[in-house]
């Protein structure tokens, strides 16, 4: 019994900073006595001083793994905004408020797995997170401490992943909201993606495949001349886009925007710009290249670098004032 109960005291002792004898006693008591099994002992001691112990202003949620003691510093003075989080990360704490958690089940090689997902923000950013093991508390927390997290690309932004190693706590503080503000191309090309940014720019130039397009009726891939590289030749469902380079003098991205976003930015529906197709690309290009946009939505990073694709687009108020006096006095 004593080669069963010193390791889990060894590993409490580490994680808790508790006198080893203290916790021999009550793993002695709580197994041998009362016969609970030494992971549900080792789990209600980690609880029960963890509760105790005054850490930042966080209440206890849920033990999942065990922390080491040189990991046991208060909150504050290891806590990562979210803004900082990068793919690859590991072991990192955050604070967040939990936004619209949700089971869900994904495929993956290991067959269909359950997992909770959901939104996590501070008042730097907003990323995406998913749960790996089942933590039903979640749903009724506002904002939580989650300790030993790590970072994986999800739809090319950072996303929080919580697994048996993390510990979870209800934070009894308050954390602010997110709030979008305007952030320049040089300072969102640093990061590895952003979920609901707003920024400024010029519309330099058009990438290719910008214009009236096809996609597949069955995976909505873009189609060349006919062909759909997972479903091959079909007829194709009429679309439009812009792909377009957008600078700010700190910084250059591509920036997508869909079809009702190009006809609101351009002025002309598809169905117009069908009609001549031949000069559809060129339309759309003395429509926008040279003018200044706003653009809010979200920034992925994958194989073909920084895109922001667009959640909506607009020019900026004092130039719409210009333009108009520009077309005024045109007609006069």
């Amino acid at each position: 019994m004593e080669d069963m109960i010193a390791p889990i005291a060894d590993e409490l002792n580490r994680a808790l900073g508790i006198d080893r004898d203290t916790l021999e006693r009550e793993l002695t008591l709580l197994i041998v006595e009362f016969k609970v099994p030494p992971e549900e002992a080792r789990r209600s001691l980690l609880k029960k001083h963890r509760q105790a112990a005054p850490v930042g202003q966080a209440k206890a949620l849920r033990e999942q793994a065990l922390v080491r003691q040189e990991d046991t510093a208060p909150i504050e003075e290891r806590v990562v905004p979210l803004k900082d989080v990068r793919t690859g990360d590991a072991g990192i704490t955050v604070i967040a408020n939990v936004i619209d958690p949700q089971y869900r089940e994904i495929v993956t090689s290991r067959g269909n797995v359950a997992v909770i997902s959901g939104m996590l923000e501070d008042a730097t950013a907003r990323l995406h997170f998913t749960a790996w093991v089942d933590v039903p508390d979640i749903f009724n927390v506002k904002t939580i401490v989650a300790r030993d997290v790590y970072v994986k690309s999800f739809h090319g932004m950072p996303g929080i992943n919580i697994n048996e190693k993390t510990v979870l706590e209800e934070y009894q503080g308050t954390v602010g909201a997110y709030v979008r503000k305007p952030r320049t191309l040089g300072d969102l090309v640093r990061t590895d993606g952003a979920c609901d940014v707003e920024t400024e720019g010029d519309i330099l130039s058009l990438r290719p495949g910008s214009g009236i397009i096809e996609r597949c009726p069955t995976c909505s891939r873009v189609m060349q001349k006919g062909q759909c590289r997972a479903h091959g030749r079909l007829e194709g469902v009429r679309d439009l886009r812009i792909k377009a380079v957008l600078d700010d003098g700190t910084g250059s991205i591509i920036c997508v925007l869909d079809r009702p976003l190009t006809e609101k930015i351009v002025g002309v529906l598809l169905d117009r710009l069908a009609a001549a197709p031949e000069k559809a690309y060129e339309t759309i290009r003395a429509a926008i290249v040279g003018t200044p946009v706003i653009v809010t939505g979200n920034l992925t990073k994958g194989d073909y670098g920084m895109i922001l694709v667009a959640a909506d687009v607009d020019r900026p108020a004092d130039n719409a004032a210009a333009l108009a006096r520009t077309l005024l006095g045109e007609l006069r």
